[in-house]
């Protein structure tokens, strides 16, 4: 467990640079634990993210933020054309390994038009340039420090390093009691969703989206959640931001899009059944699943909106033409996998057009958010919205935050939804919502409630 600054490489990069910004990076042979990181860095708390890939073999957590690109445009444009600006006065110095490991981290409301008061810190727009940034990939951290050009100090650098090494730190891996649990208008929801379905007819899908609320009796805290979050939901990803006393923390198995050296990848996932653990009776479960004309329909709006939406951007487009099976822990999907070769340089119009996708919306698309909007029970805020990063060579990944909760101090409110066609059932649609809880209350340590 070693590791080489290169303090002399690194003095003399900086003291060349004509840029306004510099960013340096240490390598270590070892990955640091995230929970441990969340624990170290508690007097930053209200200024921190995380993100998990749901390959597991990356993730990257950061502190401090160096500015925000924050703002309430309706477009999501902004913020890349914000970062491209200020990316381009920063020197990266890297020389322990091929690529930098700089990104800006954070995610855009569900809807530009619709916000709470319980999102207010957020804003509608809020990305992080972090001062410090942890990456761990693939058995090896990098520890990139960002800073002022003429404020640079390789001890202060060396320091943080130190302080991000403690081995002698024991995190707070304890909850509260429960003081609480509400499921926020459970019956008016259900109520909702059956004039949704009086509405409907077989070419139109509406997204509805309940909320539950659980408060503990002290203070919820990131590291316990997170590691009851990593032993579970393997193949999700797992995201959270802070914003001053709020905390969006999401573990959820969809992605919206990614660019990879000019390459789009997205994937369409919709149709949903209850993960039983009984491999026999899952097997038939999932044989009938990929044969259900209702989600079979569902998801085939997705991937026929996906396929329109993207098409302005990509060209050589492949996906699977028949749905495969995406496993969780709780629930199986139908999802399909899509790719395609960018047409230009610029991309930035993707996400203004992908998202809502009709898993998170509805379709036609326009329809459906209109009567999310004036229907749905309070705000969405970044339940459901796209969050990720951007990085210094123009990669991207953003996912969609289904899965999540909002925390606040000693409660924390978890949000769930699901797809309403013309054959939905109120009552199942009540109680898909119910096991989509479930990642959300394992996280919190609630192994049951009814």
């Amino acid at each position: 467990m070693t590791f080489d600054v290169k303090e002399s490489e690194i003095v003399e990069a900086v003291y060349e640079s004509n840029h306004t910004w510099v960013s340096v990076e240490a390598k270590l042979n070892y990955e640091l634990d995230p929970t441990i990181l969340f624990h170290i860095t508690e007097d930053c708390a209200g200024d921190r993210f995380y993100f998990k890939k749901n390959d597991n073999e990356t993730s990257f957590f950061g502190y401090h933020a160096i500015t925000r690109f924050k703002n309430d445009f309706e477009n999501k444009q902004s913020i890349f054309r914000e970062w491209e600006k200020y990316k381009n006065d920063i020197e990266l110095i890297h020389p322990n390994s091929d690529k930098h490991h700089l990104k800006i981290c954070g995610g855009f409301q569900f809807s530009t038009h619709k916000s709470g008061d319980e999102w207010r810190e957020f804003g509608i727009n809020h990305f992080i340039l972090p001062e410090v940034l942890v990456t761990m990939e693939q058995g090896y951290t990098y520890i990139t420090y960002t800073v002022k050009s003429d404020q640079f100090e390789i001890n202060t650098f060396v320091s943080i390093i130190d302080k991000l090494t403690q081995t002698d730190i024991y995190p707070d891996f304890e909850i509260g009691d429960i003081k609480r649990i509400e499921d926020i208008y459970k019956d008016e929801w259900r109520d909702l969703v059956k004039d949704t379905i009086d509405i409907l007819d077989e070419n139109k899908k509406i997204v509805l989206a309940r909320k539950r609320l659980i408060i503990f009796d002290k203070q919820i805290k990131i590291p316990y959640i997170l590691k009851k979050a990593s032993q579970g939901e393997h193949n999700s990803y797992l995201f959270i931001l802070e914003s001053q006393d709020s905390v969006f923390f999401s573990q959820t198995p969809e992605q919206l899009m990614e660019i990879n050296d000019e390459i789009l990848s997205t994937k369409a996932v919709a149709g949903t059944i209850k993960r039983t653990h009984q491999d026999e009776l899952d097997n038939e479960n999932i044989q009938a699943f990929l044969n259900d004309e209702k989600n079979l329909n569902e998801h085939r709006f997705v991937v026929e909106s996906i396929l329109n939406d993207i098409s302005p951007y990509v060209e050589d487009v492949a996906y699977n033409e028949e749905p495969q099976i995406l496993t969780n822990d709780h629930l199986y999907h139908l999802y399909t996998k899509i790719k395609g070769q960018l047409k230009y340089e610029s991309y930035i119009g993707l996400l203004d057009n992908l998202h809502p996708t009709p898993a998170l919306g509805g379709y036609p698309k326009v329809e459906a958010l209109e009567y999310i909007e004036q229907n749905e029970f309070g705000t969405r805020g970044l339940y459901g919205a796209p969050v990720g990063y951007i990085d210094m060579y123009d990669n991207c990944e953003f996912i969609v935050a289904i899965r999540s909760m909002l925390i606040k101090n000693n409660q924390a409110t978890l949000y769930a939804g699901c797809g309403i066609v013309s054959d939905s059932d109120a009552d199942s649609e009540v109680e898909e919502t119910a096991v989509k809880f479930n990642p959300m209350m394992k996280a919190l340590g609630v192994e049951e409630y009814e």
